[in-house]
């Protein structure tokens, strides 16, 4: 069983992070690390912090000379940012978890916000580098694609539409900073090689489905999650929410995927779909009115800096988030404590149910 912790603070000295079930002989190194962390870093409409941030990653447990070894796997992030100045900690920041936070553990909404803070995906989404490194070294692969920004719809993210679209979403980035907004949006995810039989119908928190719908919604800004034909299954006739297997010569064949490759809460062998919807994040452009929670008084909060859209951002870290519930719905299957003994279970399970979906 896959399970990650992670800690810090948006302007603490580290980002940690800890994953533990992970299987050995995994070959994987800092610069993968790295790779999906710039992609995160270096999304459109990110805030002037990502210049002073490189998310230079350390694997200091869990790794021995690019394999990984089967303990628990540790990494640090260091953070280079100083701590944005504010007049009064105890100002509550409209939008944000300030409020509800400060209530619950009685400190001063400036410190919620430093855990809250997107901050913290940084270290989930390096620690997605290993799920998604063991998916990919089995076949299985995981992209996405930003449909919708702001109002602004067909835009994708760099490398799947083409560079119209990506001019697109800048020219939209570029019009909210300006005119000092900011947008929210919708991605898409997508899993590609996904075995069918991942995940289970016997109880509720065994359905893949309501894990990755989980896993989506602990994302900053993350307001809705559809998989396959999502809402817009509700307005259509029966026949047109089922996908129908047709038998051709290479067996059965699904025309359509509204199901978005999970029916019952287990995969079916159909690429898997996950959409989100993201609200702009709750930032502004100058002074916005708010209280003081511990003298009760009216204040304005002054925002310092804050993302344009994390809508791009979030994708990636979405990529990680759904390798992590795919990955461990891929352990509890087929078992295995390394890479050697997992693999050819994973391979036997796929000519077994091409052979049964052949008929033969």
């Amino acid at each position: 069983m896959l399970r990650y912790l992670t800690a810090g603070e948006s302007h603490g000295k580290f980002l940690t992070g800890i994953l533990d079930g992970f299987p050995a002989g995994v070959k994987i190194d800092a610069a993968c690390v790295a790779r999906l962390l710039e992609r995160r870093r270096l999304a459109p409409g990110r805030s002037a912090r990502q210049k002073t941030e490189s998310d230079a990653v350390e694997i200091t447990g869990g790794v021995c000379k690019g394999l990984t070894t089967g303990a628990p796997i540790a990494l640090l992030i260091s953070n280079a940012a100083g701590r944005p100045g504010h007049a009064d900690p105890w100002i509550v920041k409209p939008g944000h978890a300030d409020l509800a936070g400060s209530l619950k553990y009685n400190v001063p909404p400036a410190l919620i916000r430093e855990r809250a803070s997107a901050r913290e995906t940084a270290m989930r989404t390096a620690l997605g580098a290993f799920p998604l490194r063991l998916l990919e070294l089995l076949g299985i692969y995981i992209i996405s694609r930003v449909t919708l920004l702001g109002r602004a719809a067909d835009i994708s993210r760099a490398g799947s539409s083409g560079p119209k679209a990506v001019a697109a979403m800048l020219a939209e980035i570029n019009k909210a900073r300006r005119e000092g907004r900011t947008l929210g949006g919708i991605f898409e995810i997508y899993a590609c090689g996904v075995p069918a039989g991942l995940g289970s119908h016997a109880q509720a928190d065994r359905r893949l489905s309501a894990r990755l719908a989980a896993a989506m919604f602990s994302i900053n800004s993350v307001k809705g999650v559809e998989i396959g034909g999502g809402f817009c299954l509700a307005m259509e006739h029966t026949e047109n929410t089922v996908d129908f297997p047709e038998m051709g010569l290479g067996g059965a064949v699904f025309r359509t995927n509204r199901a978005g490759g999970i029916e019952g809460g287990i995969t079916n062998g159909s690429q898997l779909v996950i959409n989100c919807a993201l609200k702009p994040p709750p930032a502004f452009a100058g002074p916005v009115p708010s209280f003081n929670l511990k003298t009760g008084k009216k204040a304005a909060f002054r925002p310092v800096r804050h993302d344009t859209a994390a809508v791009p951002a979030a994708a990636v870290v979405a990529e990680a988030a759904a390798a992590f519930e795919i990955a461990n719905a891929l352990l509890e299957k087929f078992g295995g404590d390394s890479f050697g003994e997992i693999q050819p279970r994973v391979d036997a399970w796929r000519r077994r149910t091409k052979k049964i979906l052949r008929g033969a």
